[in-house]
């Protein structure tokens, strides 16, 4: 296998928003006999798309700052002190094509394709036939999916369609692993949050209120028409040029905020399962505590500054939130919101990203466990994985 992700089996099987099986879900369709098919190039129907953190975006002593989080230890919560890195941006996070050799034996090894890297335009031509600069019609469509799929923070199945949609991209829906009735329950949580916002814009005792209403909502959602928001790009003095950026980042924070709250019960159980369950009762080798022991803090640790990084950001557009429209207070901090909102949204994605995918990979691997006790293999097997995946 190839070092694309060491963990790439638990990865692909974990179903975590750091991927998009393309070629699982292509060679599902061959044996439907549908002829749906997400590009173009055939090749790239064999693919696998991953988000991950570029080696240098890994905390240093350097970068880090001294911060605070409570985490669960023996069923309380402490307060401990951890070191953060410099705020996760675009340019950090990287998107790795992976074309397997053997669609059947998808782990076992191919070539990768760094999105937007030095050389990667000829890596694309040379692997999968795509010339990203042809002007040929099918060749246009294939090079903005892979633009779009490199634009998104993670590879959440909302966060998918959502993008798919607002670009006017036809895509067939097999590929959007995310029933309709999921995606409007996230629509309806975002659009509420701009319902407030309405009674700034909108003159209540007009004769068209509701309707203006709906259609401000409905503009602040798709966010791309910027001639109908340039009121509002003006009023909180958004750059024009990146407006649009602005006004999707928002929204995805939003769907964060979403996320956050839904896997908040079950990040809290696998903080406390790391430490309170994880530890074999019976004796250990010294050596083999200590090496668990060493694991389970930097796990926990690394989980502590992500959960605190979500909250700080999700805090800090509250906040500026309710103080402007709810409160009717000053705009200042919602302004700086707003311009701070693109690294915003990149970093609690990474934050997020990483907690989901370690998630994903301990029920998995504990979902058999009698009160999530392991052998000691599984337990180390385990926390090695973790530990490369939490990151």
């Amino acid at each position: 296998m190839t070092d694309v992700d060491r963990s790439l089996r638990e990865t692909l099987s974990s179903g975590a928003s750091r991927v998009f099986n393309v070629v699982e879900i292509s060679q599902r369709l061959l044996q439907e006999e549908t002829a749906d098919r997400l590009f173009a190039t055939r090749a790239l129907n064999n693919a696998v798309f991953i988000k991950r953190p570029k080696d240098a975006v890994a905390p240093s002593a350097a970068g880090a700052v001294a911060r605070t989080a409570e985490i669960y230890e023996d069923g309380q919560l402490k307060t401990i002190e951890i070191g953060a890195p410099a705020r996760v941006e675009k340019g950090d996070i990287a998107t790795i094509l992976y074309l397997p050799y053997d669609t059947d034996d998808i782990v076992g090894g191919g070539n990768t394709i760094e999105l937007g890297r030095r050389g990667s335009a000829q890596a694309l031509l040379e692997l999968t036939g795509l010339d990203i600069r042809s002007d040929d019609t099918a060749s246009v469509r294939d090079a903005a999916l892979l633009e779009h799929l490199d634009d998104l923070p993670s590879l959440d199945p909302f966060l998918l369609k959502d993008k798919f949609e607002i670009e006017g991209l036809d895509a067939p829906e097999a590929f959007f692993l995310i029933s309709d009735a999921e995606f409007q329950e996230i629509k309806k949580f975002i659009v509420d949050k701009f319902q407030p916002i309405t009674k700034k814009v909108i003159d209540p005792t007009s004769k068209n209120a509701a309707q203006s209403a709906e259609t401000f909502i409905m503009k602040l959602w798709e966010g791309k028409d910027l001639i109908y928001l340039e009121p509002m790009t003006r009023v909180f003095r958004i750059d024009p040029d990146e407006a649009r950026d602005v006004y999707y980042s928002w929204k995805g924070i939003l769907y964060y905020e979403f996320q956050y709250k839904r896997a908040q019960r079950t990040l809290l159980s696998f903080v406390d399962w790391l430490h309170t369950k994880a530890m074999p009762e019976h004796y250990l080798k010294p050596a083999m505590r200590a090496e668990l022991e060493e694991l389970i803090r930097a796990i926990t640790s690394t989980v502590a500054r992500h959960l605190k990084n979500s909250s700080d950001i999700l805090r800090i557009y509250n906040q500026a939130y309710e103080s402007l429209f709810i409160h009717g207070g000053d705009s200042r901090p919602f302004i700086d919101f707003l311009n701070e909102s693109q690294a915003l949204f990149w970093d609690i994605a990474a934050s997020i990203s990483a907690m989901n995918h370690g998630v994903s990979v301990w029920r998995q691997r504990t979902k058999n466990a009698k009160d999530g006790k392991l052998s000691v293999e599984e337990l180390r097997t385990l926390l090695e994985l973790l530990d490369r995946v939490v990151v």
